[in-house]
């Protein structure tokens, strides 16, 4: 199967190659992994997984404004095409649910990370990290 999709995707660029699969497969990883062992070591209580963690939560906001104040840009130039076999009925739902959906997942986002960063930093928590 992989043979195949890596063939096709050499005439058709829409289409991703095995490799492609590979690297997004890795990635998912890494941002899965990545907050597993943050949160692990959080609840041991170790001081760098702390800050850390902040570090982290800064990081997600900065790049979800990015992402939020963006998205208008990032949508136009996505997979949807507007002369796809949907036709253009289809293509105006896809792209109002994919622009509504990656909104609501930023402010999400956002919002989760403040609170991460605001349950970090409370007096109690500081306490039980020696700070």
């Amino acid at each position: 199967m992989p043979f195949t999709i890596a063939a096709v995707s050499a005439y058709n660029p829409g289409i991703p190659n095995s490799s492609t699969f590979v690297q997004l497969g890795a990635l998912m990883l890494v941002l899965v992994l990545v907050p597993i062992i943050l949160a692990y070591f959080i609840w041991k209580g170790y001081k760098p997984a702390w800050y850390a963690t902040i570090a982290y939560g800064c990081f997600n906001i900065a790049l979800y404004i990015i992402i939020f104040s963006s998205l208008k840009v990032l949508l136009s130039t996505g997979p949807i095409v507007s002369n796809s076999a949907i036709g253009p009925l289809g293509y105006a739902i896809a792209y109002g649910i994919a622009y509504i959906g990656t909104y609501l997942l930023a402010v999400i986002a956002i919002i989760e990370n403040i609170g991460m960063i605001y349950f970090l930093t409370r007096v109690r928590i500081r306490a039980y990290f020696g700070m």
